[in-house]
């Protein structure tokens, strides 16, 4: 997951110039729509539709305890407002450390998963799983070395029902941004190129991809690391990490061919 969320290594190469342009960015009057910065300050507003509708959600039958390995009759609920719910547990999870949302499309199904970490070490941590039934999802809270899962409640419908470059356009469209690229076999002989990400097409330099064929995307809002990536992968296709501060400010991209060695640029302000 963490391997997902954070750039690889390749960047750290240019990592001073990316934390500069973080602070800058993250300092009142810095560049970047007021929208977006209140988006990402509070992202609970665009999430709560994606895992909750208008109303709330619940999730029960046989659920299963760890560590007791016992199965019970309980529930896990969420409502609009980020009231969790579960036994022994009432928790607010509209600021979480972490949120992750996640698409797969696979053989014609969609599938579906989101993630409310409020603290890794001490929980709860959300978890919410649509492996494609039109009718269920699941849900699981850890807490600790506590857990609890359930295997019965409504599917992730506004979440899979359109892909994440639609539903969560505000953290991510970009206009054209100057990009300094690199390889890891020279990292200092950069090339210049642009990336933009606008209706659901991604230009970086002479290359343009279309997300509406992406099989994988997966969206991370950490807010108290002033960070939000986006992961996106096309069929027979390069997979793009793009990072981005919580102003919306692109902070620089890799990309990785599968069996290759990754790439990647540094937004060149």
């Amino acid at each position: 997951m963490r391997r997902a969320i954070l750039l690889p290594a390749i960047l750290a190469a240019l990592s001073l110039g990316a934390c500069g342009k973080k602070d800058d960015a993250a300092a009142p009057g810095a560049a970047g729509s007021a929208g977006s910065a209140a988006s990402a300050a509070d992202p609970w507003p665009a999430v709560a539709p994606l895992l909750v509708g208008n109303g709330g959600r619940s999730y029960t039958g046989g659920c299963t305890r760890t560590p007791q390995l016992d199965t019970i009759e309980a529930s896990i609920s969420l409502d609009a407002e980020g009231k969790m719910t579960a036994p022994d547990l009432s928790a607010d999870v509209r600021k979480p450390q972490l949120i992750t949302l996640t698409r797969e499309t696979a053989g014609g199904v969609v599938k579906a998963s989101a993630m409310l970490s409020m603290d890794a070490d001490k929980g709860p941590v959300l978890t919410l799983n649509d492996q494609g039934n039109p009718q269920e999802a699941s849900a699981s809270v850890v807490r600790g070395e506590q857990s609890l899962s359930c295997p019965k409640g409504p599917a992730l419908d506004q979440l899979r029902g359109q892909p994440l470059y639609k539903s969560m356009a505000r953290f991510i469209e970009t206009p054209g941004v100057a990009l300094k690229c690199f390889s890891p076999a020279n990292p200092m002989d950069t090339k210049a190129a642009e990336y933009k990400l606008a209706g659901g097409i991604v230009t970086v330099g002479s290359d343009s991809f279309d997300l509406s064929r992406a099989t994988t995307e997966m969206l991370t809002i950490m807010p108290g690391e002033n960070q939000v990536t986006y992961v996106f992968q096309l069929p027979a296709g390069p997979m793009f990490h793009v990072t981005y501060d919580t102003s919306g400010k692109l902070i620089g991209l890799q990309r990785q061919v599968a069996g290759g060695v990754p790439d990647g640029c540094q937004a060149d302000a």
